[in-house]
């Protein structure tokens, strides 16, 4: 797999290839991507209820749940493939996402090096510069016989969708004028897109594979991270169930209306609710770690030499006390409210200490796609049903046997391999009573 937008060190390819996702990533394709994500959620409540759905359904385990929900929108999306794993029976590719779960918990602590993630056990090695050395001399090859079958997989997955894809997009440009509507998802415009400075095609069939491979990490895992994550804290913290609740179901008539747009954004709730889901529980817990340059950088006071690898974890900046009452799953610290003590200046503030789509031009920039399809399925899954934990089941939960750091049971418990790891929680669904 290539150098993707992502995992690339320099500085100017960077910029290059941001210059063109941004341009994939604008606001006619998140509006697009509106129909995929609203076809897949609905379907998924349906999927959710046992028999007629009067009565509360078997318990879920959302880990498994959400992965197959947010793996279906994101295939459909990139290339045109509505794999279905969420769907009832036997299914080839539904190991597909715990596939990328042992993918990255193969590469991490590292990001791909030139373009291979074989090594990245490695990486803080005090022998990385042997090994590197070592790469084109035969490592690389060791390290392709001894990769995991479902690593393989998902690898062959990934150029077998990008093949079948680019052949469909090249067959409905010799089409254009007499064929078929154009299917406008992510791959469309990721294969339209255009390079600003010469004109041509952004990128090649070998881009075209890193940036795929891109996409499905960066959008299938992290997006159900927040969504277990969510289903988490909301179950147990009933106060701010019932204030969501009421919210959705009254600022909507009917589940039709709840699409992206002005609409939508107005439930101050519902976002804060997810801000503080993120907050509590960022996808990526560690820090996005950066190498200081020539002359150093001065860095909270401190020099730090040139060489020094630097980062700020995602998880301690959203557990920093600066929050007052960090542990506390509590979205009301997000709205401005006078008369309850929260100001601008505090919400603002307390703003500054978590980045949960990182920052500065490192960013995510598929964002604001991450944040309807996730207003879009917490909206419309509570809009139909009601929610509550599985009775009994504290999968998920943290443990005194767990020890130091995982003895709260109201924490939701990650494990950290570049993206956060999880299992749980077990919920239970019914149809709402009207």
């Amino acid at each position: 797999m290539d150098v993707n937008t992502l995992n690339t060190s320099d500085v100017a390819l960077h910029h290059k290839k941001r210059r063109i996702l941004n341009l994939v990533f604008n606001e006619k394709s998140v509006r697009a991507a509106g129909l995929f994500i609203q076809k897949h959620v609905d379907r998924w409540d349906e999927l959710l209820l046992d028999g007629d759905g009067n009565n509360w359904s078997q318990p879920k385990n959302l880990a498994e749940w959400s992965d197959y929900l947010v793996f279906d929108i994101l295939c459909d999306l990139c290339f045109g493939r509505s794999l279905n794993i969420k769907e009832p029976g036997e299914n080839p590719f539904r190991g597909i996402p715990k596939g990328i779960h042992s993918y990255l918990k193969f590469t991490y602590p590292s990001l791909a090096i030139e373009g291979r993630t074989n090594l990245a056990k490695f990486t803080r090695s005090p022998f990385l510069g042997i090994l590197l050395w070592l790469k084109p001399r035969g490592l690389n090859k060791l390290f392709e016989i001894i990769t995991p079958s479902d690593i393989k997989a998902y690898f062959q997955f990934i150029e077998e969708s990008v093949a079948a894809r680019r052949k469909a997009e090249e067959l409905s440009e010799q089409l254009s004028k007499d064929g078929p509507e154009v299917r406008e998802d992510m791959f469309h415009f990721l294969f339209q897109a255009k390079n600003p400075d010469t004109g041509e095609q952004a990128y090649s069939q070998q881009e075209l594979l890193a940036e795929a491979n891109l996409l499905v990490i960066a959008g299938s895992d992290t997006t159900s991270i927040n969504l277990c994550s969510f289903f988490f804290y909301i179950v147990r913290n009933p106060r701010p169930y019932e204030k969501l609740v009421k919210e959705i179901r009254s600022t909507f008539g009917s589940v039709d209306e709840i699409v992206g747009g002005p609409k939508l954004s107005s439930c101050r709730y519902l976002r804060a609710c997810l801000d503080e889901t993120m907050r509590m529980t960022p996808a990526g817990p560690s820090e996005l770690s950066r190498t200081v340059l020539a002359g150093g950088q001065m860095i909270n006071g401190e020099l730090y030499p040139a060489g020094v690898t630097v980062g700020t974890s995602g998880w301690s900046s959203g557990r920093s006390d600066e929050y007052g009452d960090p542990n506390v799953y509590r979205p009301e610290r997000w709205i401005v409210n006078e008369e309850a003590g929260v100001t601008a200046n505090e919400v603002a503030r307390i703003s500054t200490y978590v980045h949960p789509f990182s920052a500065g031009w490192g960013n995510c920039v598929g964002q604001n796609l991450a944040i309807l399809e996730l207003l879009m399925t917490i909206s419309r899954t509570l809009y139909r049903l009601d929610v509550r934990a599985a009775s009994g089941s504290t999968l998920g939960e943290g443990s005194p046997e767990l020890g130091w750091g995982r003895r709260d049971r109201k924490q939701f418990q990650l494990y950290d391999a570049y993206v956060s790891m999880r299992d749980g929680p077990m919920v239970q669904f019914k149809k709402r009573e009207v």
